[in-house]
């Protein structure tokens, strides 16, 4: 998932456009927004996860709007308590690193030059109708050659594929406490050790320097695990809220 924005509508305004694709299938989700408010990217996640299906994973940059506060590093947003409420890890690429998502970087590429800058949008509501209208074109229609040359609804037919989705009158649920679940965070540590988690700096072995580690935030045992590979390195006592307004 990326956002892309904000985008300017010739006399109606700003907006952003949360972009979703999915790895297997390269079918996408396009939903716009005037803001990047964590609200509106959650319950834009509910009406995505109704059609495409609930990943295993979500993988996100360090957009603020995905994570939470800055003022309170530890206090998890609406979106990552959505995530693990539904039982998906939260995977966040290493900080000023967008290559990293390069899936979702050539889709919202493709999103600019075939969709918002090849039309004229009379307002923000022509907009959001048209880029749904893009959506359905794009999986119904756009070939790629990972998927041996088929289109994203033609792959997942051929493949049987159903993925397991909401229903369609699931509701935003109250997310008013910490649901258990892991949340992965990709880090680079340079020479001085610290590693990076939301601003927090951990200081870990020093035999991590000039190395990629997964560092993984378990809510239930409210414990940062730092990993090497696949292989256990440190952990960190990581105490959360549990309860939210």
């Amino acid at each position: 998932m990326d956002l892309v924005g904000p985008r300017y509508i010739k006399g109606d305004g700003r907006f952003y456009s949360m972009n979703v694709i999915d790895l297997y299938s390269h079918r996408v989700f396009v939903e716009s927004n005037r803001t990047k408010q964590d609200d509106n990217i959650a319950h834009g996640l509910l009406r995505c996860w109704k059609s495409m299906g609930l990943p295993d994973f979500l993988q996100i940059d360090n957009e603020l709007s995905f994570r939470g506060s800055n003022r309170y590093p530890r206090s998890l947003g609406i979106v990552l308590r959505l995530c693990l409420y539904f039982g998906i890890q939260p995977v966040f690429i290493p900080v000023g690193e967008p290559w990293r998502d390069g899936t979702i970087e050539h889709f919202n590429d493709t999103y600019d030059k075939k969709f918002f800058r090849r039309q004229w949008f009379s307002s923000y509501a022509h907009l959001k109708r048209q880029s749904k209208n893009f959506q359905q074109f794009h999986n119904k229609n756009h070939r790629y050659s990972c998927l041996k040359g088929k289109t994203p609804l033609e792959f997942i037919e051929a493949d049987k594929f159903k993925p397991l989705t909401l229903g369609p009158n699931t509701r935003m649920p109250k997310l008013n406490f910490l649901p258990d679940g892991t949340i992965s965070l990709i880090r680079f540590i340079r020479s001085d050790r610290l590693l990076d988690i939301f601003g927090e700096k951990f200081e870990v072995s020093k035999d991590l320097v000039y190395s990629y580690v997964r560092a993984m935030i378990v809510t239930e045992i409210h414990t940062l695990q730092v990993y090497l590979s696949e292989d256990f390195v440190q952990s960190f006592e990581y105490r959360m809220p549990t309860e939210f307004n």
